[in-house]
């Protein structure tokens, strides 16, 4: 099993913004972090346990 290295990445946000995430991560029944990471992924079309995993497509 590989863990991966992790970064911090900080970003402001309106507030607004941050209560939308923040209600819909609580929904989901996930932190925001893990929330957040999985909007990313999708939105970068990383699929969880991708060998790819972490790499931007070009």
């Amino acid at each position: 099993m590989v863990i991966p290295t992790m970064v911090k990445v900080n970003l402001d946000i309106e507030t607004e913004l941050h209560k939308a995430i923040r209600k819909e991560a609580i929904d989901k029944g996930v932190s925001m972090k893990a929330y957040l990471i999985e909007l990313i992924k999708k939105g970068m079309g990383i699929q969880e346990g991708s060998r790819d995993e972490g790499k931007i497509e070009e």
